[in-house]
């Protein structure tokens, strides 16, 4: 489904986007997921933590490219430096449109050279900090309103979508004085509960 999904995959909005979740090996040979901070000259969530990656280009073949390509800018590594291991499965979003997380090995670390204007540094988290540390959980709201101009007297049963609100989990996750939650968190749930799993 999710392979389908990848080879199907035709832009639906400028907003799709593709992310890549890197592992690397520590000395000790434990694997850690490896997390950029977003530059503070960045328009678009200056200084929040995030996963490498970006839009999917019309010049991107697949998702699973555009992934690659945008690690590859932000970490100043070249293709032949990752080593693709998994595709998760998408997660829709209403106001990013759909995203495409992977799951790569990174076997030479010491060779990332962030690319600044998008990458004031990196961190990595272990595994088993991430396996044995599971994230707070939150409730979050949305309210959803009508333009005046909405021909809500129109619509059946319209008062079931008066004062209308949806609420959600929302994951955040602590390590050594940093904070991840958003996108990235449900990402990283997700991945880890396929890890808890096996």
């Amino acid at each position: 489904m999710i392979q389908e999904m990848l080879t199907n995959h035709t832009m639906q909005t400028d907003r799709d986007a593709a992310v890549m979740l890197p592992l690397v090996r520590e000395a000790d040979q434990s694997l850690s997921l490896l997390f950029e901070v977003r530059s503070l000259s960045m328009r678009s969530q200056p200084g929040e933590i995030c996963f490498p990656g970006g839009r999917i280009d019309p010049d991107d073949k697949t998702p699973e490219a555009a992934a690659s390509r945008e690690l590859c800018e932000e970490l100043g590594l070249s293709l032949t430096d990752i080593h693709m291991l998994s595709p998760l499965e998408p997660i829709m979003s209403p106001r990013r449109g759909t995203i495409f997380p992977f799951v790569c090995y990174i076997a030479e670390p010491n060779k990332i050279c962030p690319n600044q204007a998008e990458v004031s540094s990196t961190f990595r988290i272990p595994l088993t900090y991430l396996l044995e540390n599971p994230p707070e959980e939150h409730q979050t709201s949305f309210h959803f309103t009508f333009s005046e101009d909405f021909p809500l007297h129109l619509i059946a049963n319209r008062s079931a979508y008066t004062d209308r609100k949806q609420t959600y989990t929302e994951h955040v996750f602590h390590y050594d004085g940093r904070v991840i939650w958003g996108l990235t968190a449900r990402i990283m749930v997700t991945f880890l509960s396929i890890l808890k799993a096996k």
